[in-house]
């Protein structure tokens, strides 16, 4: 019995720490990543049809020119075109537009895809600290028609050189996965040897009355 009760402890122990993480594609995953690597993820919210996606471009890596820009970034995220507005994104990326993106930055076209474009040449790329975040709140017709399924979705990225010239495209499939979530809250670790404490305390209580 007390060897079933310090089992018991171990594995809630891990699984109150058990974590679901996003997909990363990149940057030797993927042919044209550019030795950058992208992981999408979404949340839901209080509105069935409305998740917040997040977009995270670590562009540390990027292999082309450490005078590069990331300039615009585009997904597609289910088979027509949803809506979708900027929550927050790096310095000079204000504003979301219906399509995908080429050469010249969003194209406007491309069923169900959206764009987010610099009003500049972008960020830099190629350095320390060249990870960038991008969340949506995106709204589509039904929940069901999010393209969660492996590789399902598609990522873009659009970098050009001090010019402005297009100086590489990433062009790839991705999977949107859940926010990484726990299968409950993930406590601290003092809460978890707290939480272990405990439950051997509790353990030794009862070996204590079974021998009594």
């Amino acid at each position: 019995m007390f060897k079933k009760a310090l089992l018991l402890a171990g594995i809630v122990v891990i699984a109150s720490s058990v974590v679901a993480k996003a997909d990363t594609i990149g940057p030797g995953s993927c042919a044209s990543c550019l030795g950058s690597s992208y992981t999408l993820s979404y949340a839901t919210t209080a509105n069935p049809n409305v998740f917040d996606v997040t977009l995270v471009v670590n562009a540390v890596g990027f292999t082309n020119s450490s005078s590069d820009s990331l300039n615009s970034v585009s997904l597609k995220l289910s088979s027509s075109t949803p809506t979708a507005s900027l929550i927050s994104a790096p310095a000079g990326f204000s504003t979301t537009v219906a399509g995908g993106l080429n050469a010249n930055g969003c194209s406007g076209a491309g069923s169900g895809y959206f764009c987010s474009e610099s009003s500049g040449n972008g960020v830099q790329v190629g350095h320390a600290g060249n990870i960038y975040t991008f969340v949506w709140a995106v709204t589509v017709g039904a929940p069901g028609s999010l393209f969660t399924g492996d590789d399902q979705a598609s990522v873009k990225a659009l970098y050009v050189n001090v010019d402005g010239k297009q100086n590489g495209i990433t062009s790839e499939e991705i999977t949107l996965d859940p926010a990484t979530v726990t299968t409950s809250s993930v406590p601290e670790p003092g809460s978890l040897v707290l939480l272990g404490t405990g439950i051997l305390g509790a353990a030794g209580a009862i070996k204590r009355r079974l021998l009594a």
